[in-house]
């Protein structure tokens, strides 16, 4: 799937949570759209085309003692899965998987294994994790129910709770993302009986409180948040087209602009701990390129991997000095996952883990890198194993741009 016409400018972003507005969609929209597509009112179609995860870590860990890599499986009865967020020290994996309850939202840990976290509604409604909280114990993500997507916060305690919708507008939401303590959860929620979809934060006090939009537009959407709930990014439609935006309680919501050499179309996916450091993708002259933005540098692109042609930041680590995305060339070829740190610049992952980590990846095609543990030495995402989608989480026993060890991977 390519969100590119043939004339080379953005098109209209398709169905599916992880779509970039003016970047291809993510991979595993082809895990759950069948099911979602019973819900066709025009709030579930914006909702999904405006859709946007990652997880941002929020406290430092340590690397590991050796590197590893593992494939997550799947739930009984399923055949694809993918990781879409990981706990602060690495330890917790969140995602969603395929499964004889059709495609249910998962929490793995390496001694528990993948364990469904149900659904909203009983029966084969489907359910997606896309964020947790630093320590794992919090997990957001949205859920199919008779109304419609509708956002959900899960404890071991509580299960899956509902967090509605906006005031004023349809039931339907989706929570992609969640603060270091887990009491701040962001998302996309419906607004108006028009159906029109704003940027959402949520805590227990204040309930869904909507963000606005950028001059002109009518529709926002929150992709991630900083470590204290106070920064929250995403994009928002305005009278120049889709921008990335950044929010503060002071500041509202402001546009991070374009990148220099094409000035159009941008969407951020990510902030580090701080809030200082923006990541995501925006279209430039070489196609859809990630990029990294500061209040000092604005926003620049990444680059791309050799035969690339667009890509997209979706992770940051917590000081925001390394990032993950994945990268695609030519319509329908094959996603690549890329790792990018402030000292070796942009890099294939696959090639990273097996030369520099020692990694047997045997069998795996590394589509794509959704999800980076605060100081880098986790990583998750999906790929291809034995011809099937699965998630998989690397651990590192040191950071991607720290002095070349001697990385005892297995």
């Amino acid at each position: 799937m390519n969100s590119a016409t043939t004339d080379g400018k953005p098109a209209t972003p398709r169905l599916g949570a992880w779509a970039c507005i003016p970047c291809r969609t993510d991979v595993h929209v082809r895990l759950t759209t069948g099911l979602e597509a019973r819900s066709t009112r025009s709030v579930s179609a914006r909702l999904r085309a405006l859709g946007g995860v990652l997880l941002l870590g929020c406290s430092l860990a340590s690397s590991f003692a050796e590197s590893s890599f593992t494939g997550l499986g799947f739930l009984p009865g399923g055949t694809n899965s993918v990781a879409n967020a990981v706990s602060s020290d690495g330890s917790v994996v969140v995602g969603n998987s395929e499964s004889v309850w059709g495609a249910k939202a998962f929490h793995w840990t390496k001694v528990g294994g993948m364990v469904a976290l149900g659904a909203l509604q009983s029966g084969t409604n489907s359910s997606h994790a896309t964020g947790v909280s630093s320590n794992g114990s919090v997990v957001v993500g949205y859920s199919l129910t008779s109304s419609g997507l509708e956002a959900f916060r899960w404890t071991a305690a509580s299960g899956m709770v509902a967090l509605g919708g906006l005031p004023g507008g349809q039931k339907e939401s989706s929570a992609f993302a969640i603060s270091s303590d887990g009491k701040v959860v962001v998302g996309v929620s419906g607004s108006l009986a028009s159906g029109s979809v704003q940027a959402f934060r949520w805590t227990a006090a204040g309930g869904m409180v909507g963000l606005g939009t950028l001059p002109g537009g009518s529709n926002s959407h929150s992709s991630a948040v900083s470590s204290n709930g106070s920064v929250v990014v995403g994009t928002s439609e305005s009278a120049l087209g889709y921008q990335a935006f950044r929010w503060t309680a002071a500041g509202g919501m402001i546009s991070l602009g374009y990148l220099a050499d094409w000035g159009t179309n941008g969407t951020a996916r990510g902030v580090s701990s701080d809030g200082s450091v923006v990541v995501g993708c925006a279209v430039s002259a070489s196609g859809n390129q990630a990029f990294r933005w500061t209040a000092v540098d604005g926003m620049v692109g990444l680059g791309h991997l050799p035969s690339g042609n667009y890509n997209l930041a979706r992770a940051i680590s917590s000081d925001g000095s390394a990032l993950v995305g994945y990268e695609y060339g030519a319509a329908n070829s094959p996603e690549k996952a890329f790792i990018w740190d402030n000292v070796n610049g942009m890099r294939n992952l696959h090639s990273v883990l097996t030369s520099d980590y020692k990694l047997d990846l045997t069998g795996w095609t590394l589509s794509m890198a959704s999800g980076m543990s605060a100081d880098g030495t986790t990583i998750v995402g999906n790929g291809t194993h034995n011809g099937r989608i699965e998630a998989w989480v690397a651990h590192l026993d040191r950071p991607v741009n720290a002095p070349a060890g001697k990385g005892r991977g297995k």
